[in-house]
C-alpha cells in the first residue's frame, strides 16, 4: 500500500512544507492543525511564494479557534475514508492552559459518547504558529468495512 495525500476543498493549506494528512496502511496521519481559515491562509501562501512578510494572524475566541480546526480534522479524515469517532491519538497544544475548560467544551461536542474519545495529550505550547490560540494533530484509522462496528464491548 502507498502513501496518499489527503485534501479537502474546505481544509485550506498554509504552503507550508509538508500536507495536512496522509494515509498509508489503513492508518490516518493529520498535521498539527492551526485554526487558519482561506483568507489568511492565502496571505501566506502569496508572501511565501513572493519572499514577502508573512502576514499577521487575528485570534478569534478559544470557542472559535476549537471549532475551526475541529471541523477541518473531521473535514480531513472524512476525505480519507474515516472519521473523529475512528481517532486513536491526538496532541493538543494550547497557548495557555487557562482556556482548556472552554477548550474542553467544543473538542468534546465532537464525539457521540466518551467511549469515541481519543487518548489524548494536552500541552501548553511554548508557542504556537502565528500565536494563534491552539493546534490539533492526530493519528486515527480508516474502517476496513465501516457497516461493522468496530467498537466491540
Amino acid at each position: 500500500m502507498k502513501k496518499r495525500v489527503i485534501r479537502d476543498p474546505r481544509v485550506p493549506e498554509t504552503g507550508g512544507p509538508f500536507n495536512l494528512c496522509v494515509t498509508y496502511n489503513g492508518m490516518v496521519y493529520v498535521s498539527g492543525l492551526p485554526p487558519f481559515q482561506e483568507d489568511f491562509c492565502e496571505g501566506l501562501r502569496a508572501a511565501r511564494e513572493n519572499g514577502q512578510p508573512l502576514p499577521k494572524y487575528q485570534r478569534k475566541s478559544i470557542e472559535e479557534e476549537t471549532e475551526i480546526v475541529m471541523n477541518h480534522m473531521k473535514w480531513l479524515l472524512e476525505s480519507a475514508g474515516s472519521s473523529l469517532e475512528h481517532l486513536l491519538k491526538v496532541v493538543v497544544w494550547l497557548r495557555d492552559q487557562s482556556d482548556q475548560a472552554r477548550f474542553d467544551k467544543v473538542y468534546r461536542s465532537y464525539f457521540t459518547d466518551t467511549e469515541r474519545l481519543p487518548t489524548r495529550t494536552r500541552m501548553q505550547a511554548g508557542g504556537t504558529p502565528f500565536d494563534c490560540a491552539l493546534e490539533i494533530d492526530a493519528i486515527g484509522y480508516i474502517p476496513q468495512d465501516s457497516s461493522q462496528e468496530d467498537m466491540q464491548p
